[in-house]
């Protein structure tokens, strides 16, 4: 059926009207339930502390590279699970002031999860941590606000102890580790060049320019016996025509193509110069000499030949013969030392490529326990760096002077509590007790068939309405409802002052409570 807001408005005041006991108890009772659950509800008190955990200080620039500084980031990431170790729980169930000789191991369970459930970590900026707890006693979640900051603290700091304390039990234990194989790796480089004479540094490439050198002297020699072999041919052909020249001509012939050189000289010195001229005075001696030694080579021969003398000794006497036999029998012995050598250079040149292989081969077993040496050492170097890095980290950690957490914001008793309070409780309590009803009524309105405005009918059944009868009451019935009427008001101011009276009594307990604080 619609209705316009007047229509609407009649309506609602005409059915208010008849059902205003039913309506004022449903206000009385939505009113006072909201109420009572506003009282008796557990209030929740919340305390939560700041923490700032100090990244940057006067100790870091000057050990900037020398020690290492904590990641603040990882504090922030584990403060949940450090404030959610078993160890922490207990210690912060310890001052809480909870009563624990009448806890069973399951309930006292159930009151560490609690705990747990109850406590909240949170990064709230740059280097800033938030840890906040909430408890219906606002003394008890200030104490473990309080205690749970203080735990925090203690387990981060005895944490980054135990890490660097750690870290270079570790490191040092592989300083030891490597030292020792550095030593063995030292050793086995010295016993293998002790024990290898060609492991030195430069021995391949020495091999290299000895094969080398011995190839030319090879090349050379052969070359060299080459040049020999053909001379001794040469002369043994010489030998063979000297002895026919030596056997038909003889000394005589020498001689006598001496003179006539000597006679030549002389008759071309007789152009320019006289007899006595003391050159050609030398001349003709020596042909007159030449001449005398050849009638006696003459006379010789003719002896030698009467005495039967053989031809051999006249061949002897051959001084051209001589000198080809003395150049055969040195070319013949340079040929000896020739091969000698050359068999030596070979032999030479064979124990040099043999070399080369075990050179090679040394050098390669020299190339790995180097490298071996050299990774053992440059790794050995690193971990004594970082040793000492470690070393000074630990120190530092020791001395509280690596990370420092700083107390932004100290832990307060709370005073009012979190969450929806007796304020919120009785506006909604007023607010639900009035909408109630008029739902009630406006649903009630629009199921119920009953006409209660005159206009529906002419607009629905098409009748007019001549006119519209209220209710009659008797005295008696008017006395009853003004009654009625007086104890409904009465009743809703009832409510109103229970609701100033609760909120009084709340308000002095608020005064009642300690200074900020005091535990």
């Amino acid at each position: 059926m619609q209705l316009t807001l007047e229509q609407w408005m009649r309506g609602l005041y005409t059915e208010f009207r008849r059902q205003k006991v039913k309506l004022v108890l449903m206000f009385t009772v939505v009113a006072l339930v909201m109420l009572a659950v506003g009282v008796y509800l557990p209030k929740r008190f919340e305390s939560s502390t700041t923490i700032l955990i100090a990244e940057k200080n006067i100790i870091e620039p000057l050990m900037a590279g020398r020690a290492v500084q904590t990641d603040v980031r990882s504090f922030g990431r584990n403060a949940r699970e450090i404030l959610s170790s078993r160890r922490v729980i207990e210690d912060v169930i310890q001052h809480g002031e909870w009563d624990l000789t009448k806890l069973s191991p399951m309930q006292l369970e159930m009151l560490m999860e609690k705990v747990i459930e109850q406590t909240r970590v949170q990064n709230v900026g740059a280097n800033l941590l938030k840890i906040s707890y909430s408890d219906t006693d606002p003394q008890r979640a200030f104490k473990v606000t309080r205690r749970l900051a203080d735990l925090f603290i203690q387990e981060s700091t005895q944490t980054k102890q135990n890490e660097s304390r750690e870290a270079f039990e570790f490191i040092d234990y592989q300083v030891r580790q490597y030292h020792q194989k550095l030593l063995d790796a030292e050793k086995n480089l010295k016993e293998f060049r002790g024990g290898n004479a060609d492991a030195r540094p430069g021995s391949q490439a020495d091999v290299g320019l000895m094969i080398n050198r011995l190839r030319q002297q090879i090349g050379q020699t052969r070359l060299q016996l080459s040049e020999e072999r053909e001379k001794e041919k040469s002369l043994l052909r010489q030998l063979s025509g000297e002895a026919v020249f030596s056997m038909h001509v003889g000394k005589e012939e020498q001689i006598r193509d001496r003179v006539l050189e000597l006679q030549n000289q002389k008759e071309n010195m007789l152009l320019n110069f006289y007899e006595t001229h003391p050159d050609v005075t030398r001349l003709t001696h020596q042909i007159e000499e030449l001449e005398r030694t050849l009638q006696e080579e003459i006379s010789q021969r003719k002896q030698a030949v009467r005495n039967g003398g053989d031809e051999e000794k006249l061949l002897q006497r051959s001084p051209l013969y001589q000198e080809l036999r003395r150049q055969l029998a040195a070319t013949r012995t340079q040929i000896a030392t020739l091969q000698t050598r050359l068999r030596l250079t070979e032999e030479s040149l064979s124990e040099e490529m043999e070399r080369s292989v075990r050179v090679a081969n040394s050098e390669a077993q020299l190339a790995e326990l180097t490298r071996d040496y050299e990774v053992n050492r440059n790794i050995y170097q690193d971990l004594l760096q970082r040793r000492e890095s470690a070393r000074v980290s630990m120190d530092m950690d020791m001395k509280g002077q690596s990370l420092a957490f700083i107390i932004k914001e100290p832990a307060a008793l709370p005073i009012k509590p979190k969450g929806l309070g007796l304020r919120h409780f009785a506006v909604a309590g007023i607010l639900l007790g009035i909408l109630v009803p008029v739902g009630y009524v406006a649903f009630l309105m629009q199921v119920d068939p009953r006409v209660r405005v005159a206009i529906a009918i002419r607009r629905d059944l098409g009748l007019r309405v001549l006119a519209s009868i209220p209710p009659l009451y008797t005295p008696a019935q008017r006395a009853v409802n003004r009654i009625i009427t007086a104890v409904l008001v009465v009743l809703v101011l009832a409510v109103f002052v229970t609701y100033g009276y609760v909120g009084y009594l709340r308000y002095t307990h608020n005064l009642m409570v300690p200074p900020l604080g005091i535990s």
